[in-house]
């Protein structure tokens, strides 16, 4: 039950530690070092509102410590008298006036140049913040570099009382204001386990970037244990003797994200450059070895052990003075003379490159890749290139191979050679008329167009263009307004065209055939008859003359579509087809399909609903019988059908052994007539219609004398 206790006891404070570090806008913060000696609070105050207010009040803190076994925890307030800033004659007795901390944080709390009055004006009001913000930050920084400026802040407390290493510990505090004040205070709250002792640990790096004299070292903001308040920088030059290069702890806050990241040169590859902090080291001898650490100060006051060794060289980014009166001259339109003239300080200077490109801003390839020797004055490019290759630069390189260019110059080269034509065609149509044509892209830099010439006869004489402009790409996509084309070849050929107008011979000849984009006409349903043994399904099949076959499709209440049957060919006589494979008082649904050699389907042609009712659901027309009444004249016909589904009931009649027609209609299971005039014989049939729109087949034939 105590372990139950104590467990639940940990968790409490683990809420209340984390209760506390879920405000968005704490007042006071609190941080913690367990040392095995000692245990050293620190705290701040977060804006310098609450930093002046707090000085004046004071502080107080509370330990609460929970041993293990125990029922509850044991509470104890460490200051009975509050914890204030020291007095400046209380620092003048303990503290050395070369501690520059220290007197940094007097300067904060007693700056006799701080203004008395207060002026009830916008201005007076910035001046009042701004004075205040500043002396919050100085009393900040201060505390974090050194723990002798924390305690005459009133922001430090070394707890020195024995520690049992199973024990928990929480530190509460808060600033020791009355309940009569308006200002809003806050409680900081930290938990820590007594036999889990601090370690600091050293800044990660990130590494160096070389400049021109200069070198930007670069490591993460965050370290394993939290952020540094500042650094302290080393340098070597033999990787052994290191010398602090900054004399105050360095700091950088942090920059916007985006904006770092669009510098690409300082923060290439590190994903989330806001997370780095750098530092530039400037005025240093190129190509010289270098070597760096970096040591973190925590809040307290601590040094971190120092940080992996990074190793770096400045390097020489400066280019050489650009070439002069760069000349061009073109001998036969066969070769281009290229000269021009050094110019400044040539010490590192290793020669030239000659490039050439199409346009005036480039892209520019070299001539040859090897640099000319720093003596070389001129050049002859013994292949030039027409329109992809006329503009011209020289560059200067130094031994560091930086180049500088001069202004491009051109050559006005004329082109006489034809591209080649285009091979390889393929051509394919889409159902909606349209041909696409393409061809692989000519590998000559000075193709600028194509021609697309069609016919509608491989051998024709002339050839349609297409497109009197041409094509930039190796594709082009025909449109046919005339449908009567389909089912038609057409021929197509291309031509190159390059930058001077030059025209390639015709292309091999490539050819389409338009596909069919009409679909068969619908077959539809003549009749349905649910009989005894099946349902009787005659089909009307479809009128194209391009069918290439019909599909019958059948599908229960609950099922899904499936293939009854397929007749392939064109179908001159209707269908007639017999499904056997049916149960009593079960829904049927059938459609149909033609589909031609174009594999375009027609509609989908569909039945009503059939409920198949076989010998088994007694549906059919049973018992008929006829009387005549000769006195009345009026014949009466009776019947049976037991089907809960029966629509109506169509009565069939013919006289004097003529063929059966259809005479009426009526719901009920008898039928009765008055006769006008009696012919001597007179039959009778009668057949069912049910709600879905199906019958079933005729009754027998009843008859009666009318004399």
């Amino acid at each position: 039950m105590k372990k139950n206790r104590y467990i639940l006891m940990l968790l409490l404070l683990i809420g209340l530690k984390t209760q506390a570090q879920k405000s968005l806008n704490p007042k006071l913060q609190l941080l913690v070092r367990n040392y095995q000696d000692s245990v050293v609070l620190r705290w701040a105050p977060t804006s310098a509102a609450q930093w002046l207010f707090a000085s004046q009040k004071g502080f107080r803190i509370q330990k609460t410590v929970i041993s293990k076994g125990a029922n509850q925890g044991v509470s104890t307030l460490l200051t009975p008298n509050k914890i204030l800033p020291l007095t400046f004659e209380e620092v003048k007795l303990r503290y050395s006036k070369q501690d520059s901390y220290v007197g940094a944080a007097v300067q904060s709390l007693y700056n006799p140049k701080a203004s008395t009055t207060f002026q009830q004006s916008v201005g007076g009001i910035i001046q009042k913040s701004n004075e205040q913000n500043s002396r919050y930050a100085s009393a900040m920084l201060s505390a974090d570099y050194s723990a002798n400026a924390a305690t005459v802040l009133g922001l430090r407390w070394v707890d020195k009382a024995p520690k049992n290493p199973e024990d928990i510990i929480m530190y509460k505090v808060w600033v020791d204001a009355d309940t009569k004040s308006n200002t809003k205070v806050d409680t900081a709250t930290v938990v820590l386990f007594a036999n889990q002792f601090t370690k600091v640990y050293a800044p990660i790096t990130a590494g160096i970037l070389q400049g021109d004299s200069q070198v930007t070292l670069r490591w993460y903001r965050m370290s394993v244990d939290g952020e540094f308040s500042g650094y302290l920088i080393e340098r070597s030059e033999d990787g052994k003797n290191f010398k602090s290069i900054t004399s105050n702890p360095y700091i950088q806050t942090p920059a916007d994200e985006n904006m770092l990241k669009q510098d690409s040169l300082t923060y290439k590859g590190i994903s989330n450059p806001s997370a780095l902090i750098t530092y530039i080291d400037s005025n240093l001898v190129n190509y010289r070895k270098y070597y760096y650490r970096i040591v973190g100060i925590d809040p307290f006051g601590v040094s971190s052990p120092v940080s992996d060794i990074m190793v770096g060289s400045p390097k020489d980014f400066t280019p050489p003075a650009k070439p002069k009166n760069v000349k061009i001259k073109v001998v036969d339109n066969k070769e281009v003379n290229i000269t021009w003239e050094k110019t400044g300080n040539t010490n590192d200077l290793k020669g030239y490159v000659v490039a050439k490109g199409g346009s005036v801003a480039g892209p520019f390839n070299f001539v040859k890749k090897e640099v000319l020797s720093s003596q070389s004055l001129s050049f002859t490019d013994a292949s030039p290139e027409p329109y992809t290759g006329r503009y011209y630069v020289v560059g200067a390189v130094d031994t560091a191979g930086n180049v500088n260019y001069a202004m491009p110059v051109v050559a006005n080269i004329e082109d006489r050679t034809a591209p080649k034509a285009p091979n390889t065609l393929t051509a394919s149509a889409t159902p909606q008329g349209k041909v696409v044509v393409d061809w692989p892209a000519s590998t000559e830099p000075d193709v600028a167009i194509y021609k697309v010439y069609r016919a509608y006869r491989k051998d024709a004489k002339n050839y349609t263009l297409l497109t009197p402009y041409g094509v930039p790409n190796s594709e082009y996509t025909d449109s046919i307004p005339d449908k009567t084309l389909l089912n038609r070849q057409l021929f197509y050929k291309i031509v190159a065209v390059d930058l001077s107008n030059n025209h390639s011979e015709y292309s091999p000849v490539v050819m389409a055939k338009l596909p069919d984009t009409n679909p068969p006409t619908a077959p539809v349903f003549e009749q349905i008859v649910v009989e005894k043994n099946g349902i009787k399904l005659l089909i009307v099949p479809s009128s194209s003359e391009d069918v290439s076959f019909h599909t019958l499709y059948k599908k229960s209440s609950k099922g899904s579509w499936e293939v009854l049957k397929q007749y392939n060919g064109l179908l001159t006589t209707s269908i007639s087809y017999v499904d056997t494979d049916v149960k009593n008082n079960q829904r049927y649904e059938y459609k149909v399909e033609a589909e031609d050699y174009s594999k375009l389907k027609s509609k989908s042609e569909f039945s009503q609903p059939i409920l198949y009712v076989g010998e088994n659901g007694i549906a059919s027309v049973e018992g008929l019988k006829v009387n005549y009444d000769p006195n009345q004249k009026i014949v009466t016909l009776d019947w049976t059908c037991r089907s809960n589904n029966v629509s109506h009931f169509v009565i069939y009649r013919a006289e004097n052994k003529a063929a059966l027609s259809t005479w009426q209609t009526v719901e009920a299971n008898r039928f009765s007539e008055k006769l006008d005039k009696t012919p001597n014989t007179l039959d009778y049939a009668v057949k069912v219609y049910f709600k879905d729109g199906t019958s079933y087949k005729m009754s027998n034939t009843v008859s009666v004398q009318a004399k």
